[in-house]
């Protein structure tokens, strides 16, 4: 689903496909801190695909997330100090592995 052509892409259905499980996952794999901030790197999708990722983290989760480009005009989602108690509250099970990224 992610790949059409071996070229990376998100599902047109990704907010019905993106469960707190796999916003954890995705967390520990692609996010880092950034002073209070979350960071995730979206550095192989198109500016398409970014901002569909951020809508569903804004509309699915809540959470209040922007987009960012690095020096390199890479793209990369932060997820704001607000929106981090939100994390720790989707689902513990989930989040344990992952605390340190959120500065716990």
């Amino acid at each position: 689903m992610f790949y059409l052509l071996n070229v990376k892409r998100v599902p047109c259905n990704i907010y019905e496909l993106l469960t707190p499980r796999g916003l954890a996952f995705w967390i520990i794999d692609d996010g880092s801190r950034h002073g209070d901030r979350l960071h995730i790197s979206v550095y192989a999708f198109s500016n398409e695909y970014v901002d569909k990722l951020m809508f569903t983290l804004q509309y699915k989760f809540n959470l209040k997330c922007s987009i960012y480009y690095n020096r390199d005009k890479k793209p990369c989602i932060y997820i704001f100090k607000e929106s981090v108690d939100i994390l720790r509250s989707i689902d513990g099970t989930y989040f344990k592995e992952m605390l340190y990224k959120l500065g716990l």
